[in-house]
């Protein structure tokens, strides 16, 4: 789970940085990097899902 964690935190710096570039960028190019933003935000979100039920499964484990 620690490699999954890093590779987000690899694709948050990624997400600023192309927002900072997106600022300077043209209609094309934003299209193409609003796809780049989808795949992050999906990644993010199975890596938030994993961590969750983890948790739960931890939680759980403690109360029997």
């Amino acid at each position: 789970m620690a490699i999954f964690n890093k590779i987000a935190l690899f694709f948050v710096i990624l997400y600023s940085v192309f927002t900072i570039i997106n600022t300077y960028l043209g209609e094309t190019e934003r299209a193409q990097s609003n796809v780049i933003y989808f795949l992050m935000n999906g990644f993010a979100y199975i890596v938030t899902a994993f961590e969750k039920e983890k948790h739960s499964q931890a939680s759980d484990a403690f109360t029997y």
